[in-house]
C-alpha cells in the first residue's frame, strides 16, 4: 500500500511538473527577453559604436599596411633599377659619383663647422619640407659625449667598412641626423625624453642605418635613375600604342577589308593605350619614409642582437605621444607626426611578434635582455638639467620642467638644476601651493650654491616670491634675499675681472665632475691675483666703485692661498641658456 501511494505522489508530480513546465519556461523565456531588450536599450548604441570604430581602426591599419607594403616595392624596383644603371652605363656612373662627391663635400663642411663652433647657429634639417630651423652646436660636456660615442660604437656591424661617430648637439627638439660623412648626430631634447640606454641605442641605430646601407648615395642615383626610369616608361608606351594600333589595323583588314582596317586600328590604339598606360605610370617614391621604415628594421633587429630590450622601443614613442599632446614641437625632429609615431609602434609590434619573436623570447627566458645601466642614469642627469634649461629659453615648459624634476630626483645635490627647477615652477606656477614649491626650490638652491657662490639670480627670484606675501617676517626675508643677489652678483663680477677670463667655457660642468666626487667649494686661484700688484690695482676698482670719494690707495691685501679660493668663472657664464652658462 505504501508502495502505491509513493508511485500516484510521484506520478502526481511529474503530471504537475509537465502541466506548469510551458509556463514557467515561458516566463523565465520571458524575464531573459526583458532583460535582454533591456540590455539593448541603453547599450546598443555604445556597442554599434564600438563595433564602428573597431572595424574603422582596422581598415585603417590594413590601408596603412598596404601602403607601406606598396611604398617598399616601390623603392626596391627603383633601387633595383638605379644600381643596374649604375653598374652598366658608365655615363650614369660618371654622373651619380660626382654628384655624391658634392655631397659629401658639403656634409665635410657641416661637420667642420659643427666641430669647430661655439657659438649658436641655424640650419635646415634633413627633410627639406620642415619650416623650423634647427641649431646645431655641439653639447659641452665630456663625459656624456664620451658616453654616446661608446654606445653607438658597440652597435656598428662587424662587416661595416665605415667610421661613425656619434655625437649630442644642445637643441630641446627632439631630432636625429647623419651625415654621409659617417658622422651621427642627436640633440640633447631627443636624449632627455629616453628613459634608459636601450631606447638610446635603438635611436642611434636608426642613424647609423642610414650610413650602413648607403642611403645618401642611393637618394642622389635614385633621383637620377628615377627620371630615366620615366623616360623609359614613356617610351614603352609610345612603342606600344603603335604596335597594338598596326596589328588591329591588320587583323581588321583580313576580317572585313578596307572598312575592318579603320576599326581594327581603333580597337588596335585603345589595347594600346591600355597596355601604354602600364608602362606610363610614373614611379614616385617617398624618400623619406622608405629609408625610414627601412632604418627602424634595421636598428630593432641591431638593438636586440646586442640584448637590449627591444620592447622599450614602444614605450619610447609612447613617450613622445604622451610629451607632443603638450607642445607639438616635440613632432618637429626624429620622430614626426604623431601618425608617424603610431605607424612605427604597429611596425615594431609586428616584427616582435614575427620575425623577432623567437630571439626576444630566448633572451627573456636567459634573463640576458638590457634596459639601461648604473652609468646612464648618472650621465643622464646632467643632461637633462641642460636640456632643461634650454628647454626653458625656448619656452617649452612641458619638457622644461619633466627634464629639470628627472634632474633633481637624480642629483638632489646639483645646485643648478634645483635654481632652474624653481624657476619654471615660479614661472607657470598658478597657485599658492606652487609658489611655495618654487620658494623651497630656490632656497635649496642657494644653500647648495654657498660654497661657490655662483648662481646670484636665485636670491633674486626668491626675493620677489617673498615680495608677495604681507607678514614683517617675509618682507625681512625679502629685504635680505635682495641684499645677497647684490652682494653676490658683485662677487661674481669682481672674480670675472679678477680671473681675466681664464677659465673655459665649461668650467661649471668640470664642477659638475667634482661634485660628484666629492669636491663641493674649490675654485681655482685667479691667475692676475697670481701677481701682487694685479691683484692690488683689481681689489682697488671694488673699493673705488663703493666709495668715489676716497682718494687714498687701498691697505695692501695678502694674497690667498690655494686653500681657500675665491674665485669662480667669468660673468659671461651668469646668463641663462649661453653655452657658458654655468650658475
Amino acid at each position: 500500500m505504501r508502495y502505491h501511494l509513493e508511485r500516484s505522489t510521484l506520478a502526481l508530480l511529474v503530471t504537475v511538473s509537465l502541466i506548469f513546465a510551458p509556463t514557467t519556461q515561458a516566463g523565465v523565456q520571458t524575464i531573459s527577453d526583458g532583460a535582454e531588450q533591456q540590455e539593448s536599450k541603453e547599450e546598443k548604441k555604445f556597442r554599434e559604436q564600438q563595433e564602428k570604430r573597431q572595424k574603422q581602426e582596422q581598415e585603417r591599419k590594413e590601408r596603412e599596411e598596404k601602403a607601406r607594403v606598396q611604398e617598399m616595392r616601390k623603392y626596391q624596383k627603383l633601387s633595383d633599377f638605379a644600381q643596374d644603371e649604375y653598374n652598366r652605363n658608365p655615363e650614369f656612373r660618371d654622373e651619380v659619383d660626382k654628384a655624391y662627391l658634392d655631397l659629401q663635400a658639403q656634409h665635410a663642411l657641416q661637420a667642420y663647422q659643427i666641430n669647430t663652433t661655439r657659438t649658436s647657429e641655424l640650419i635646415y634639417p634633413e627633410s627639406e619640407d620642415q619650416t623650423f630651423k634647427i641649431r646645431r652646436v655641439l653639447y659641452d660636456n665630456p663625459w656624456v659625449q664620451d658616453y654616446v660615442n661608446r654606445v653607438g660604437q658597440r652597435l656598428v656591424p662587424p662587416d661595416s667598412d665605415k667610421l661613425y661617430a656619434f655625437k649630442v648637439v644642445y637643441h630641446p627638439i627632439p631630432y636625429a641626423y647623419t651625415l654621409s660623412t659617417g658622422t651621427v648626430l642627436i640633440s640633447t631634447g631627443m636624449i632627455s625624453l629616453l628613459d634608459n640606454e636601450a631606447q638610446l641605442a635603438y635611436v642611434l641605430a636608426h642613424e647609423l642605418a642610414h650610413v650602413y646601407k648607403d642611403h645618401w648615395k642611393l637618394k642622389v642615383m635614385m633621383l637620377l635613375a628615377e627620371e630615366e626610369y620615366n623616360k623609359r616608361q614613356e617610351k614603352k608606351r609610345v612603342l606600344w600604342s603603335a604596335v597594338l594600333a598596326a596589328a588591329g589595323a591588320g587583323i581588321g583588314a583580313a576580317v572585313k577589308g578596307a572598312e575592318g582596317t579603320s576599326i581594327g586600328a581603333v580597337v588596335g590604339l585603345l589595347a594600346g593605350y591600355a597596355v601604354g598606360s602600364f608602362f606610363n605610370r610614373k614611379i614616385g617614391i617617398d624618400w623619406e619614409s622608405a629609408q625610414e621604415n627601412e632604418a627602424d628594421d634595421f636598428a630593432l633587429r641591431a638593438t636586440l642582437e646586442m640584448s637590449y630590450d627591444a620592447q622599450e622601443v614602444t614605450r619610447l614613442y609612447q613617450a613622445m605621444q604622451q610629451v607632443a599632446r603638450f607642445d607639438e614641437r616635440v613632432q618637429l625632429g626624429f620622430l614626426g607626426h604623431h601618425a608617424r609615431l603610431r605607424e612605427r609602434t604597429e611596425q615594431v609590434n609586428k616584427m616582435l611578434q614575427g620575425p623577432l619573436q623567437g630571439r626576444y623570447q630566448e633572451l627573456l627566458k636567459a634573463g640576458k635582455l638590457i634596459g639601461t645601466t648604473p652609468e646612464y642614469s648618472q650621465v643622464m642627469a646632467e643632461l637633462k638639467r641642460d636640456n632643461g634649461i634650454e628647454a626653458y629659453n625656448f619656452d617649452m615648459f612641458e619638457m622644461a620642467r619633466r627634464n629639470l624634476q628627472q634632474a633633481v630626483s637624480l642629483r638632489s645635490d646639483d645646485s643648478r638644476a634645483a635654481f632652474y627647477y624653481g624657476r619654471v615652477l615660479q614661472q607657470v606656477g598658478r597657485t599658492k601651493e606652487e609658489s611655495e614649491m618654487a620658494n623651497q626650490y630656490l632656497l635649496r638652491a642657494i644653500q647648495l650654491d654657498a660654497p661657490r657662490q655662483g648662481i646670484a639670480e636665485a636670491h633674486l627670484q626668491r626675493a620677489l616670491l617673498l615680495m608677495n606675501k604681507t607678514d614683517p617676517a617675509s618682507r625681512a626675508e625679502a629685504i635680505q634675499a635682495l641684499k645677497d643677489y647684490l652682494s653676490t652678483y658683485q662677487k661674481i663680477q669682481l672674480e670675472g675681472v679678477l680671473n681675466g677670463g681664464g677659465l673655459p667655457p665649461n668650467v661649471g660642468v668640470i664642477y659638475d665632475f667634482m661634485r660628484l666626487m666629492g669636491e663641493k667649494s674649490w675654485k681655482p686661484t685667479p691667475t692676475n691675483c697670481l701677481r701682487f700688484s694685479t691683484c692690488l690695482t683689481s681689489q682697488a676698482i671694488s673699493v673705488t666703485a663703493t666709495s668715489a670719494s676716497q682718494q687714498e690707495a687701498p691697505k695692501p691685501v695678502p694674497t690667498q692661498s690655494n686653500t681657500t679660493p675665491t674665485t669662480k668663472s667669468a660673468p659671461t657664464s651668469q646668463r641663462p641658456g649661453t653655452k657658458g652658462s654655468r650658475p
